[in-house]
């Protein structure tokens, strides 16, 4: 069975999570109701916090204390140990973990009894690429739902899954918060940078908590930024100026392959608003509006195709040109 137990940190609590108020507040409401949905997607884009709200809802079914999660109760101590046996999770940036026989396998476990909570959890991380017949292989589940079940699913836009499986869940999209927030979050993980260089860093990533500490952590503000100029000259059919960009990635394999992230994350923006999603980007916006949604998703793949070309050991400057070929719309 193609399923691995979850590594459940309950460091945030939904009080505890930034802005996104209306989420926070239906999700307490619920929890506080004993009336969670059976299937819930989250929406909304890399580092805007959709696995740390799966994090805390699975809390939620597994905790034994009065306010759920509790972290202190046998079942949370459980979770963090990695031990609990009614918390699962299917990672969607691994398509062997998503296709129609583990679906299949995740439906069949569904209907046993919890272990020990009171609920069992199911998290399907990072659907975007999660295919129409494992799609329709977990419809199934959602129509007859168990009782006991909570089904979590997360992904850049519901507009990527079938619209009878968006129809059995409540979506909840989460956006970035403002630079000045997320600047004032991080400043408490890290005390040791100063507040000028978090703010810089999170006014490159538009308020996005996490791509802002990738940055942080990774001295990744290089990365974003050269990033967000090959997007610009790419969107703008500068075809040299792409060139000369994706030259500058030849320093080393690690930094190449942390522009290539961004660069997807620009991309996954694109298709989201190309398929009816919103966005604070304005590049995505303008992108969507003259490019067709088939172009945005070949350029993607391109993208994610020279994520694997560059984990081979191929030369940098072969690599670079090869990818300004690639990289047009």
């Amino acid at each position: 069975m193609y399923i691995n137990f979850l590594k459940v940190v309950f460091i945030m609590m939904l009080d505890d999570f930034i802005a996104n108020d209306e989420v926070k507040t239906e999700l307490e409401q619920a929890m506080l109701s004993n009336k969670l949905p059976h299937a819930i997607i989250i929406e909304g884009a890399k580092g805007t916090g959709k696995k740390t709200i799966a994090d805390i809802i699975a809390g939620y079914c597994v905790c034994q204390g009065e306010k759920r999660p509790c972290g202190t109760c046998p079942g949370c101590i459980k979770a963090l140990h990695k031990s609990h046996p009614d918390i699962f999770i299917a990672d969607g940036s691994n398509s062997v973990e998503i296709n129609i026989e583990a679906i299949r396998n995740i439906r069949q476990d569904a209907y046993i009894m919890p272990n020990e909570a009171r609920l069992k959890v199911y998290l399907l991380l990072d659907c975007d690429k999660m295919l129409i017949p494992s799609q329709n292989a977990f419809l199934k589940v959602l129509e007859e739902p168990p009782a006991n079940v909570i089904f979590v699913i997360t992904v850049t836009s519901a507009n990527m899954l079938l619209q009878t499986v968006r129809s059995r869940s409540r979506i909840y999209t989460l956006y970035p918060v403002s630079n000045e927030q997320a600047a004032g979050y991080l400043l408490k993980k890290y005390p040791e940078k100063p507040y000028d260089e978090i703010l810089r860093a999170a006014s490159l990533c538009d308020g996005n908590i996490g791509k802002t500490a990738e940055i942080l952590e990774s001295g990744g503000e290089q990365s974003s930024k050269l990033a967000n100029d090959i997007f610009s000259a790419i969107a703008n059919g500068k075809e040299y100026d792409t060139l000369v960009l994706t030259s500058q990635m030849t320093t080393n394999r690690n930094f190449a392959s942390s522009v290539l992230d961004f660069l997807l994350e620009n991309a996954a923006e694109c298709v989201k608003v190309s398929v009816g999603g919103s966005s604070d980007s304005e590049i995505a916006k303008r992108v969507a509006a003259a490019k067709s949604k088939n172009r945005i998703l070949r350029l993607a793949e391109n993208i994610d195709r020279a994520k694997e070309i560059l984990s081979t050991n191929v030369n940098l400057s072969f690599f670079s040109t090869w990818l300004a070929s690639v990289l047009k719309l």
